[in-house]
């Protein structure tokens, strides 16, 4: 559980219950967010793909890992 957060243009930023901080960015365009992944982690992808199945095909890759 979070003690309180707010939200900051793309970035969440949470205060834990343990104390610790968190920052989620938030992206407006998902596809891109997956190229973006996708190339710093080396994973080949079909320009083809919708959302649904690059991000689904990259996170089965990125649990192999």
């Amino acid at each position: 559980m979070a003690k309180k957060s707010a939200i900051s243009g793309e970035y969440i930023i949470t205060v834990e219950d343990s104390g610790s901080i968190t920052v989620h960015r938030v992206y407006d365009n998902t596809i891109g967010a997956l190229r973006e992944i996708a190339e710093k982690v080396g994973f080949e992808y079909d320009e083809k793909w919708n959302t649904r199945t690059f991000g689904s095909k990259l996170v089965d890759f990125l649990n192999e890992e």
